[in-house]
């Protein structure tokens, strides 16, 4: 096996062709499949089904793609580390909405304006989807609220812990507890892992909600309660100022339950210079 190869390989599952993978890479629709044939008598192995049109990569193709995917980011990042060009190349970063809707646009405007060479892609999704991508390095490094376990193979790296906080209509009376239990409940996702968690401090409590919705978009939600169609608990997201127009607010326990942010990355992923970098500027 040499880098070549497995830079194809990669381009193939990426673009989804043989013939997209020739356009990434500059090489012809023949010269690609010729690669990819002398790969699988190498290893022994099939790794295109060519009885449909394109070839579509088998499990075993996949299972050589997250190792290609390593080997040829470590090449890189050993090339700009000779070269001294440590925070050069390009991230692909993925972020839960709550992110890219506070800290994080912040933080790529910076590290833009330090490190013109450095260039990202952004991918929004949810927690799990996320650190789904990333297991299978389709992503160097995901930004997002904390794993209720460790996930096997990345690693956790935390940034704040963001308080929680009850939101309701500016003249609604009590306190936390008063306003969950008497006022309709609209809940935070709760397939998302900060709307589990959520859920799990009220059930610690022993806080019965009477959920009325369930919303995926802390904005859909404060417009929800905004017009009087219940409560909510939110997170109080980094560089939020924990007051919304129109809307009182109380924290969530005493002292505020919080949900802790960072980020997860791949053990042997992309360049540390690159990962080390983000973080910081995180």
């Amino acid at each position: 096996m040499n880098l070549q190869q497995m830079r194809i390989l990669l381009a193939v599952i990426d673009k989804g062709s043989f013939a997209a993978a020739g356009t990434q890479v500059g090489r012809s629709h023949s010269a690609i499949s010729l690669q990819m044939k002398g790969l699988e008598t190498e290893l022994d192995v099939v790794l295109f089904d060519r009885t449909v049109r394109p070839p579509v990569p088998t499990a075993k193709a996949h299972v050589l793609a997250d190792h290609a995917r390593r080997i040829v980011n470590l090449c890189d990042s050993a090339r700009d580390a000779v070269s001294g060009q440590l925070v050069r190349g390009r991230l692909t970063v993925g972020a839960v909405p709550t992110v890219l809707s506070s800290f994080l646009p912040a933080a790529l405007a910076e590290l833009k304006a330090a490190h013109p060479d450095l260039s990202f892609d952004v991918r929004s999704g949810s927690s799990d989807a996320l650190a789904a991508d990333l297991a299978q390095g389709r992503l160097d490094v995901v930004v997002c609220t904390k794993p209720p376990r460790p996930i096997a193979g990345l690693d956790w790296h935390h940034i704040a812990h963001e308080p929680l906080a009850v939101i309701a209509r500016k003249d609604a009376a009590g306190d936390a507890r008063d306003l969950l239990r008497q006022q309709p409940f609209i809940w935070f996702n709760r397939k998302t892992w900060a709307g589990a968690a959520i859920e799990a401090q009220l059930k610690a409590q022993g806080i019965t909600v009477q959920a009325t919705m369930e919303i995926d978009s802390l904005d859909a939600i404060q417009c929800m309660v905004r017009e009087g169609l219940g409560v909510a608990i939110v997170p109080v997201c980094r560089g939020h100022s924990g007051t919304w127009p129109g809307l009182r607010s109380v924290p969530f326990g005493d002292p505020p339950h919080v949900r802790d942010v960072g980020a997860l990355t791949m053990r042997g992923g992309a360049c540390d210079a690159l990962i080390q970098t983000f973080l910081r500027a995180l």
